[in-house]
């Protein structure tokens, strides 16, 4: 009796991490399904060219990459978003999440962390958790590129009354709430700002409000759609002001217009332009969504998709074939100086550093393409 005791609960404990989301077969990965939202739809199709590509050639030690997900509407964006992660993780057993960035990314790592939960590269700079072992974070966070794109606004591009409309939510207000403590220190007046909701039927409301502020830059720490209408109705208005983008809203796919309302905007960019670079891991990413997305217009967002998900891949090929969370964390840990063929400096982590990238670069609309006006900057 003793000895079937004992082999059932040696049993039980291979189920459990078998049930952690590896099989012989599959690695399954939890993402958000359709989130009628252009920028994580798109982040998501990227992740999706990874997947393929790896599975197409063989998987990882012989594993392939499942996908599990589940839709979300507009509406209540947070809650449906953190309801999902836990079905994914209790009742799924997905072995890690990817994405859900946004502000649903704060709670969600919360969850991560409490629920030993590997949560991969949320679309945000919202979240800055160093040091935790379960949850690695992307771009340049907003604290330090809100510093550089302001002091380049004043010391290299005159400006001296500055604006922000932005998302009505903590994305939104932190960018307000920075651009009006950093003015005295960085020299310019802060005139006022404005809220907008995620998907506005147009910004007229809040853009003639902010004119009678008077200001020379107006900076825009919105969503897709949100940045859309602003650059219509700077149209519409013949408004001659100078617009500036926050770095995730840095892609010309919602800025262009006809008529060309949005030239000549600034903004700080992450990636190089997907669509003309020359970089050796942005034509990889071109060749691979000619091959499974043909047609697809080339953003910012699938690309981020595509990098940050080939940066899951690396930790996954690392961890080797007895994979489990933690051997896949400590896989992570181990990377040093990764090569993502030019669409990121050099990658590092380590057991206190799971942030990808802290710089990026100025850059302006011209001809309805962002152009470099800088190298790499880092706060």
């Amino acid at each position: 009796m003793a000895l079937l005791e004992a082999f059932s609960m040696q049993t039980l404990l291979l189920l459990l991490v078998v049930a952690q989301g590896v099989t012989d077969s599959n690695i399954l990965i939890g993402m958000e399904g359709a989130a009628q939202s252009f920028s994580t739809d798109e982040e998501n199709l990227g992740m999706h060219l990874v997947i393929k590509k790896v599975n197409d050639e063989g998987g990882i030690h012989g594993r392939k990459i499942a996908v599990k997900a589940y839709p979300r509407s507009r509406d209540n964006i947070v809650p449906q978003a953190v309801e999902n992660v836990k079905r994914l993780n209790e009742e799924d057993q997905v072995f890690l999440l990817f994405n859900f960035g946004g502000p649903a990314a704060v709670p969600i790592g919360e969850y991560a962390m409490h629920n030993s939960l590997p949560y991969m590269f949320p679309h945000t700079a919202l979240l800055t958790v160093d040091g935790n072992r379960h949850v690695f974070t992307s771009f340049p966070r907003y604290e330090g590129e809100s510093r550089v794109m302001l002091r380049y606004l004043v010391e290299t591009a005159g400006a001296k009354r500055i604006a922000v409309i932005h998302a009505d939510n903590i994305y939104g207000d932190y960018f307000a709430g920075r651009a009006r403590d950093l003015a005295d220190e960085t020299g310019y007046t802060f005139v006022g700002n404005a809220p907008l909701e995620r998907y506005p039927e147009n910004a007229l409301t809040e853009m003639k409000a902010l004119r009678e502020e008077n200001p020379d830059v107006l900076v825009m720490a919105l969503y897709p759609a949100g940045a859309r209408a602003v650059v219509k109705a700077k149209a519409a208005m013949n408004w001659n002001i100078r617009l500036v983008s926050s770095g995730p809203l840095t892609d010309e796919q919602y800025l262009n217009i006809d008529g060309g309302a949005a030239e000549g905007t600034l903004g700080f960019c992450h990636y190089p332009d997907p669509n003309e670079s020359d970089a050796p891991g942005i034509v990889a990413y071109r060749d691979l969504m000619a091959r499974y997305y043909p047609g697809h217009d080339l953003n910012r967002y699938s690309l981020y998709g595509y990098v940050f998900g080939s940066l899951v891949v690396e930790g996954l090929h690392r961890a080797g074939k007895d994979l489990t969370r933690a051997s896949f964390l400590d896989a992570m840990d181990s990377i040093r100086d990764w090569d993502s063929g030019g669409i990121l400096p050099p990658v590092s982590f380590s057991a206190d550093d799971h942030h990808a990238q802290d710089a990026g670069f100025i850059c302006r609309l011209e001809n309805g393409r962002f152009r470099a006006l800088s190298e790499w900057l880092a706060p």
